[in-house]
């Protein structure tokens, strides 16, 4: 998997060509960089539909392939052969390939970013539907028992911390094999031998205090390495690294608690889209993008409205900012719920962010279903059975969804923070303060009494460099006098556990949206897509320093 840490030391990756084979039918265009968004081609600017990408690679033996996200349909072969179909745009995914002679490896993907009767989760929305392998791809050389996967749980035991750690091993032979499974964290040695049956998976758990550790948080974000390794016959012959922290997240009341502590939130929903770059966000410019945030006194981000590269989930952890991740997913109606996929693509899309983002100490929440249809019977049927899903693969963190459709809402008692979408002055005349009341006494009448809430999305739009002295809709004027309002009736809320505004930067949208979308972008970001600063940013900067808690 790609981090911004060494994850291995021991096993073995095998690298791969930067440019990759491009072939579209009819389009003249023959290479192109991997990780990449086909579109950042001049030819392929608005491209919808299929493409094949083709790289080879040297190996023999037991490899592991691992695509930390393909737009949006990838059909995977290997030397000709198909290995594997995944659907969705923000999954990691692998294949496991046993045995393998010696020589060159042809890895062919031919991937899909149009809207198609299979897709029920990619359809024309408020964000553009990339197409490419848009995130990191990584070959790895495997030995006879590999670590597939480790959860690490922190909780308090008699105000010691403690940790349960469960990993996931394989055999990947035919022979049984014994083996010691060791586990170093925070200084403490675990071991346990294990014997695995021919081509068995097996969980391995361990419980141990940490009496010593410091608890992470965003004023301390504190990570340790967990580092695991399989030893066989006195070799380390497997190695699986990743960052922890101890947090605990609890809700009491009204309130959300990290480490027993009351939390307000200050933060941005982010898009993950550069100007140049598409949703193929390079490093420097998720380092950029958190630099930015941090500066204007945010201390959360919201992944709106899919799961984020691995890499930016890094960044915050390092960073101490609160993340609330959500599954793939934006203001379905029934129709698109009632679709035959839906409830398999997007139960996969949570399970893939689950499975591979339980460790981050950042994520606080887990959100899912942006604005959907939550007001109908059948649509609640559909938020129940993913959100007791979500709580099957976590019941530690809690469970949230932003809403829009206030009285008409079924879904409030379902889960543990009522989260609201509101655009007061923007796309309504009434009032912030009217908005919160009326908020509040619909969420409390439909399940959400007692609750927190938060305001999960706010703002207004603005054209960068458009001034304006009238402050005219869609001048920066405009929206630094609406956020303003908005943050500031908001903050001083004592019913709201925060806000998270809408949004950090501007995003280019699908071309179904550009009659409601100047410029083909959602122009709402208080830095555009180039991440320079609308007048916005110092006013937001400006509020969330005076309202640090």
């Amino acid at each position: 998997m790609a981090r911004i840490f060494t994850q291995h030391r021991v096993r073995k990756s095998i690298p791969l060509a930067e440019m990759w084979d491009l072939n579209i039918e009819g389009v003249d265009v023959d290479r192109i960089p991997v990780p990449c968004c086909i579109e950042t081609n001049p030819k392929l600017i608005s491209y919808k539909g299929k493409a094949m990408l083709k790289t080879e690679f040297e190996a023999k033996g037991n490899i592991r392939i691992e695509f930390s996200g393909v737009s949006h349909t990838a059909l995977v072969s290997l030397d000709g052969k198909l290995i594997g179909k995944h659907y969705g745009a923000y999954g990691s995914f692998d294949y496991i390939l046993k045995e393998q002679e010696s020589g060159s490896h042809e890895l062919q993907v031919e991937i899909d970013n149009s809207f198609n009767e299979e897709a029920s989760l990619n359809r024309p929305n408020d964000y553009y539907s990339y197409g490419g392998i848009t995130r990191p791809v990584v070959v790895e050389k495997l030995d006879a028992v590999y670590i597939r996967q480790i959860h690490f749980l922190p909780y308090k035991k008699e105000q010691k911390w403690c940790g349960n750690i469960k990993a996931a091993i394989v055999n990947l032979t035919k022979q049984s094999q014994v083996t010691t499974v060791e586990v170093e964290l925070a200084g403490q040695i675990l071991q346990k031998e294990v014997l695995l049956q021919p081509e068995e998976e097996k969980e391995i758990v361990f419980e141990q205090e940490f009496p010593t550790v410091e608890a992470y948080g965003p004023k301390n974000p504190k990570l340790y390495m967990l580092n695991a390794t399989i030893i066989m016959k006195g070799k380390i012959i497997d190695d699986y690294i990743d960052r922890i922290g101890f947090k605990e997240v609890s809700i009491e009341g009204q309130d959300i608690l990290i480490n027993g502590e009351k939390i307000i939130i200050k933060g941005f929903n982010r898009h993950e889209d550069y100007a140049d770059y598409g949703c193929a966000v390079p490093l420097q410019a998720m380092y950029l993008d958190i630099e930015l945030i941090k500066n204007m006194g945010a201390n959360c981000i919201r992944t709106s409205h899919y799961p984020n590269d691995e890499r930016f989930l890094d960044l915050c952890d390092e960073n101490g900012i609160l993340v609330w991740e959500e599954a793939h997913a934006r203001s379905l109606p029934e129709e698109a719920m009632r679709h035959p996929l839906f409830m398999e693509q997007e139960k996969l899309s949570i399970y893939e962010m689950i499975e591979n983002h339980y460790n981050h100490p950042s994520i606080f929440v887990w959100g899912l279903l942006n604005e959907s249809c939550d007001y109908t019977e059948f649509g609640r049927q559909c938020y129940k059975e993913l959100i007791e899903y979500i709580k099957s693969l976590d019941n530690i963190r809690p469970v949230t969804y932003a809403a829009c459709n206030y009285d008409q809402e079924v879904c409030f008692n379902l889960v543990d923070i009522v989260s609201l979408n509101m655009y007061p002055g923007w796309y309504t005349d009434k009032t912030t303060e009217e908005f919160l009341v009326d908020a509040v006494r619909w969420a409390e009448s439909q399940g959400g009494a007692g609750k927190p809430m938060l305001v999960s999305e706010v703002g207004a739009g603005a054209i960068y460099g458009f001034r304006d002295r009238t402050h005219a809709k869609w001048s920066e004027e405009r929206q630094e006098e609406l956020l303003t309002q908005q943050l500031e009736s908001i903050l001083d809320s004592s019913r709201f556990s925060g806000v998270i505004i809408w949004q950090f930067c501007d995003c280019r949208v699908d071309t179904e949206w550009a009659n409601v979308r100047p410029k083909t972008q959602n122009n709402k970001g208080v830095v555009d897509c180039y991440r320079r600063e609308k007048l916005a940013y110092r006013k937001v900067k400006e509020i969330f320093e005076q309202h640090e808690k």
